[in-house]
C-alpha cells in the first residue's frame, strides 16, 4: 500500500512539473523578448543622446560663421565657412585644408571662422572645444576657428573630432564616437533672397569657385544654410535584430542620382564589416541657417587660409 501511495506521489511531482514547464517556456519567452526590447531602447537612446549633442554643437558652431570684430580689418581676407568631401585633415596642421587621406566612410569635413569683438565685453564665443575666443586684434593670434571631422575609431565606427587654434598652436579633441559617416550639402543663395535655392556639396562648390572669375567673388559667400547628416552606430550587437538595409542620409531621390559621386551619402547593410551588421544604425540630419549672412557676403578669397 505504501508503495502504490509512492508512486501515485512520484506521478504527481511529473504532472506538476509538465504543467510548469508549460507554463514557464512561454514566459520565459516573454522576459526575453522583453530584455531584448528593453536593450534596443537603451541602444537607441544612447545613439540618440549622442546624435542630438553634436548635431546641437554643429549648429551652434555654423551660426558662429562669419561673426567678426569691426576693429579687425583682416577678417575680409578669410573664409568663414568651408567643406572638403570626403577627406580626413590633420588634427595639428597649421593649414585647414591639408589632408591625411580619404574620409571614413567618405565623412566629410567643416571648416568654421569667426571672431570675438572687442568692443562687447558681454559677447563671448567658444570655439568646438569650449574655449573661449578672445579677440585677434588683442594679441594677433587668430583663434576664431572650429573645425569638424572624422577620424577611424578604435571600434569600428568613427570618432567625431573637432579642431582649434590653442594659445600655441592647433590641436584636436574627440566629441563622440560611434559616429559611422559625417556629411554636408550647403544651400547656395542664387538669387539674393536670403533663401537656399539648391544645396551642393563641398566638392561642387569648389569646382565653381575654380571656375568662377575674381569680379564674381567667393561662391562660398552665397551659402545660406547647412544640411547636416550622420548616421550613429551602437557599439553592441542587437539579438535577433538587425539594422536597415538601405540608409540614405539626405534621402532617396539625392542618393538615385549623386550618391555614385558623393560617398558616404548611402549606405547598404553589405557595407559594413560582418561585426558590425547587426548593430543599430540611425540616421540623423538638421538644417542649419547661417546668423551672419550679410558679413559672409563681404568676404573674399576662398582659397585664403589662416596664416599667422
Amino acid at each position: 500500500m505504501r508503495k502504490q501511495g509512492q508512486g501515485i506521489a512520484m506521478l504527481d511531482m511529473l504532472i506538476a512539473i509538465g504543467l510548469g514547464l508549460v507554463i514557464l517556456l512561454p514566459l520565459a519567452r516573454v522576459v526575453r523578448a522583453a530584455v531584448v526590447t528593453h536593450f534596443r531602447q537603451e541602444q537607441i537612446f544612447i545613439i540618440e543622446q549622442d546624435a542630438y549633442f553634436l548635431l546641437d554643437h554643429l549648429a551652434r558652431a555654423i551660426q558662429q560663421a562669419g561673426h567678426s570684430d569691426p576693429l579687425d580689418l583682416a577678417e575680409d581676407s578669410v573664409i568663414a565657412l568651408r567643406g572638403l568631401d570626403n577627406t580626413v585633415i590633420s588634427g595639428t596642421a597649421e593649414e585647414i585644408s591639408v589632408k591625411t587621406g580619404s574620409g571614413f566612410h567618405g565623412s566629410d569635413a567643416l571648416a568654421i571662422h569667426f571672431s570675438a569683438s572687442s568692443l562687447d565685453s558681454k559677447m563671448i564665443l567658444h570655439n568646438c572645444a569650449g574655449f573661449t575666443v578672445s579677440p585677434t586684434s588683442l594679441d594677433g593670434i587668430d583663434r576664431g576657428w572650429s573645425v569638424f571631422y572624422i577620424v577611424r575609431g578604435t571600434n569600428g565606427t568613427g570618432d567625431f573630432r573637432c579642431k582649434y587654434r590653442g594659445t600655441y598652436q592647433w590641436d584636436s579633441q574627440s566629441l563622440a564616437s560611434g559616429v559611422v559617416t559625417l556629411q554636408f550639402l550647403y544651400g547656395l543663395d542664387t538669387d539674393n533672397d536670403g533663401l537656399p535655392n539648391q544645396f551642393l556639396n563641398a566638392t561642387t562648390i569648389n569646382q565653381k569657385e575654380n571656375t568662377a572669375g575674381q569680379s564674381e567673388g567667393s561662391v562660398w559667400r552665397h551659402v545660406v544654410a547647412v544640411h547636416i547628416a550622420l548616421v550613429m552606430q551602437a557599439e553592441a550587437d542587437l539579438v535577433d535584430q538587425a539594422p536597415p538595409d538601405l540608409l540614405d542620409l539626405f534621402g532617396r531621390f539625392y542618393s538615385d542620382a549623386y550618391a555614385a559621386n558623393d560617398p558616404g551619402t548611402h549606405f547598404s547593410l553589405s557595407d559594413f564589416p560582418v561585426v558590425q551588421r547587426k548593430r543599430l544604425s540611425r540616421v540623423f540630419d538638421r538644417l542649419v541657417f547661417l546668423r551672419n549672412h550679410a558679413l559672409l557676403n563681404h568676404q573674399t578669397g576662398p582659397q585664403q587660409s589662416e596664416r599667422n
